[in-house]
């Protein structure tokens, strides 16, 4: 449609002529539109066609591409097949294995499971060997008992009704029960070390007093085989070495007893020298039979000896070596063997120099030959831990190489070193040599050989109490003598000047107090007269007494009346009193209070000798100020002399005959256990004889039960009748019914019998029984076979006075 406006008005020939010509100008305007619309469309198509030959030139690549692609992945694919096959391969193979572990798995559980039921087996089989030994010691040592106490007794011949023949036998007798009870010590040391059970208590030993000592051993033995004893220290070899000197000694003394026992012509020599590695050797050569090649290691098993038999032609059980060796390796070190057969033996211990528990190897399993019950799944134990030491303190050197008999000797027993140095060195300032011991055996032994002219004791000693190194001092005639002078940490006064010691000091104590002690110590030495204040008002008895105490070197002064007593005492010093109590102007407990308040120092020991009975309770005051107290009787001069005698310090032997004759008598009674009553508490019939004889010749009355439960009702009846009072008990440990630790601890949870002496005596040696022992209330123990000097001196010690 086509629209035509004018301004004028129009014509109808215009009009015509449009209308003439619209069809005609409607087929070109149609026409033109047509035209234009193709030449639209004709763009678009060759639009299009540009297009379509893009995109076809595209998917010609994408399918050169996708060609390849295709390529690639077959490739793939057939990589991926081959490994398929590889991995249901090594899946085969996988599943195979699986089922081969899965099997191992189920062996090792069932190995596991037999080796838990073998472990449990060997301790329960180690068990059994502790127990099997505690009970194989208790059988051998229970009769073992009887049969060595018995033989002492009858070899001390005490009445003297037996011929010469006769205390030969009983002393072959008791050497032989000493050999069977060495064996069953080596057995029992020999089965505490493979369980393990043997500590290490390391400390400084010096090597000139480990050499000095066992040549005072092995010197005299060699002497009677007739061979040379040779014990040198090489240059460079230490002075002193940090590790325990009891095992060591132990090692060495085996040794050298082996060495004198296998050598029957020439020489045993020991030699100390520096090893490789921080090590200290110890060689032990012999000139005697030497050992084969083949041999030499079996000498170290344990019952053998080089001959492959249990003791032949030499002697002995074999197990020496075999205990060497372990202790040696307890110690960190090792044991060498060099030898030819006919021409001597060298066997080299080497220590080191400096103790440690770790260099300490673990214990070589024994072989199917030696030990069959034992296997390659035996735990080895673990090293012996070591206790505390005093590994730090200086060694001490004393001395006793060098000792002249122009000074006194002092013997200082004393295990800390420390105070004993200190000791020794002021001692040294004051004109005396000093010797030192740590333990009381040392004591005992140093005692009895070197028989020193004062003692300084300790009470708190490693191995047994001090009071009883005091008290089988003065119970021996060579050491009786000697003045002992107490210095403890604990206050025992009382005791132990009832024991006979001259002095207390309590620790800790200033080295003026010490310096007053060692001078008092000379003051002592140097006089050679001894006073005796005789105070007593029947001047009939004074003079008896003044008779029988008189000799040359005591001198006696008498008195009769109490004022005379203290103005002797206030002008003049005396070394003994002998007191009656029945004075006419006083009495001799208020004397003796009156005393004890005036004296500055010490009263001196004073011995109550009266004719009156007296009470618990008056016996148990005058305990407090006197050191023994005697009645008169038949029996009373000779106890008297005697306990004078040891408050004097005189030695037995220069007495005049008289006096040495009514000491001896006084000797087979005991004047701590005249009238004490004993509970021994034993089920053995045996061992009931053996302490009722040892006993009950010196005083002491015997009351016997069979067990534990018998104990406890004896106490129980003994507590409602006082003439029945039980003063100690002696009591087994292995009994039926009820056992020693069972009734101990009934004993101390009774509140009527806190204080009553409780000495155990346990055949049943294996470790930690002591402890056992003290932690079930026991004052002390002792293990049988039964020493009878050291029983009578835990009876004297721990009788209640």
């Amino acid at each position: 449609v086509v629209e035509l406006g004018y301004f004028d008005a129009v014509d109808d020939r215009v009009l015509e002529l449009l209308d003439n010509v619209s069809g005609s100008i409607g087929v070109a305007l149609r026409s033109a539109r047509f035209r234009e619309r193709l030449q639209e469309a004709l763009e678009e198509t060759q639009r299009q066609a540009a297009e379509l030959q893009a995109q076809s030139e595209e998917l010609r690549v994408s399918n050169e591409e996708l060609e390849e692609q295709g390529n690639a992945l077959k490739e793939s694919q057939a990589r991926l097949e081959l490994q398929q096959v590889e991995l249901e391969q090594t899946n085969s193979q996988l599943e195979e294995q699986a089922q081969t572990l899965e099997g191992q798995r189920d062996e090792l559980k069932r190995s596991t499971a037999a080796l838990q039921l073998k472990a449990r087996e060997l301790k329960q089989a180690s068990q059994y060997k502790s127990d099997f030994l505690a009970n194989m010691s208790h059988e051998l040592r229970t009769p073992l008992n009887s049969l060595l106490i018995l033989s002492k007794l009858l070899g001390d011949n005490s009445d003297g009704n037996l011929t010469a023949d006769q205390v030969k036998f009983a002393r072959t007798i008791e050497s032989s029960g000493n050999d069977l009870l060495n064996l069953i010590n080596d057995i029992l040391d020999l089965s505490k070390i493979e369980a393990g059970h043997v500590e290490i208590e390391a400390g400084t030993v010096s090597t000139d007093r480990l050499t000095s000592d066992l040549r005072k051993v092995f010197e005299p033995l060699a002497q009677q085989r007739g061979l040379e004893l040779s014990i040198a220290l090489e240059s460079g070899a230490p002075r002193s070495i940090e590790t325990d000197r009891m095992r060591l000694e132990q090692v060495l003394k085996n040794l050298l007893s082996n060495a004198i026992k296998f050598t029957e012509d020439g020489s045993v020599t020991l030699t100390i020298s520096p090893g490789e590695n921080d090590m200290v050797d110890f060689a032990v050569a012999d000139t005697g039979i030497g050992i084969d090649e083949a041999q030499r290691e079996a000498i170290f098993e344990a019952f053998r000896q080089a001959d492959g038999t249990i003791s032949r032609k030499f002697g002995g059980t074999g197990l020496g070596l075999s205990i060497s060796r372990e202790l040696v390796r307890l110690l960190g070190g090792s044991i060498r063997l060099e030898s030819e057969k006919g021409k001597g033996s060298t066997f080299i211990v080497s220590v080191p120099a400096t103790y440690d528990p770790a260099m300490v190897a673990p214990r070589q399993l024994p072989s199917a030959g030696e030990v069959a019950t034992e296997t390659a799944l035996a735990p080895s134990p673990a090293p012996a831990r070591p206790k505390s030491s005093k590994a730090s303190a200086p060694v001490l050197d004393d001395d006793r190489k060098d000792l002249s008999e122009d000074k006194r000797l002092l013997l200082v027993i004393e295990d800390d070193t420390t105070f004993a140095g200190i000791v020794c060195d002021l001692s040294r300032e004051l004109g005396f040599q000093c010797i030192i011991a740590g333990t009381a055996t040392e004591a005992i032994e140093l005692a009895r050989e070197y028989r020193p002219s004062a003692i300084v004791l300790d009470i708190g000693l490693p191995d047994q109490s001090g009071l009883t190194v005091l008290d089988r001092l003065k119970h021996e005639e060579e050491t009786r003598h000697i003045p002992i002078h107490v210095i403890s940490g604990t206050e025992q006064s009382q005791t132990a000047l009832a024991l006979g010691a001259i002095g207390f000091l309590e620790k800790p104590a200033p080295r003026e107090r010490l310096a007053e002690v060692l001078s008092g110590l000379q003051e002592k030495l140097a006089s050679r007269v001894r006073r005796v204040l005789i105070v007593e008002d029947d001047k009939v008895q004074r003079e008896a007494v003044a008779s029988l105490l008189g000799s040359q070197d005591v001198e006696t002064v008498g008195v009769g009346t109490a004022a005379e007593c203290l103005e002797e005492l206030r002008e003049g010093q005396y070394d003994c009193m002998v007191l009656d109590l029945a004075l006419p102007d006083a009495s001799g407990f208020s004397l003796l209070e009156t005393l004890s308040e005036e004296q500055d120092g010490p009263l001196p020991p004073v011995i109550v000798y009266t004719g009156r009975d007296l009470s618990a309770d008056e016996e148990q005051r005058l305990r407090r100020y006197s050191s023994s107290i005697i009645i008169k009787g038949a029996k009373s001069p000779e106890r008297l002399l005697d306990e004078v005698s040891l408050f004097l310090h005189r030695v037995v032997s220069d007495l005049p005959p008289e006096q040495r004759q009514m000491i001896e008598k006084a000797r087979h009674r005991d004047a701590a256990l005249e009238g004490r009553r004993i509970l021994i508490v034993e089920d053995d019939v045996r061992n009931v004889y053996s302490l009722t004889s040892i006993l009950e010749p010196r005083g002491a009355l015997t009351q016997i039960a069979r067990n534990g439960q018998e104990a406890l009702d004896a106490l129980g009846e003994a507590a409602d009748d006082p003439d029945k009072a039980i003063d100690l008990v002696l009591m087994d440990v292995m009994m039926p019914v009820m056992d020693g630790l069972t009734a101990a601890r009934a004993i101390r949870a009774d509140a009527r019998w806190k204080k009553l002496p409780i000495v155990m005596l346990t055949a049943k040696a294996m470790p930690d029984d002591q402890q056992k022992c003290i932690d079930a209330g026991a004052n002390d123990y002792m293990a049988k076979p039964i020493d009878v000097d050291r029983l009578l001196s835990l009876v004297r010690v721990w009788m209640p006075r």
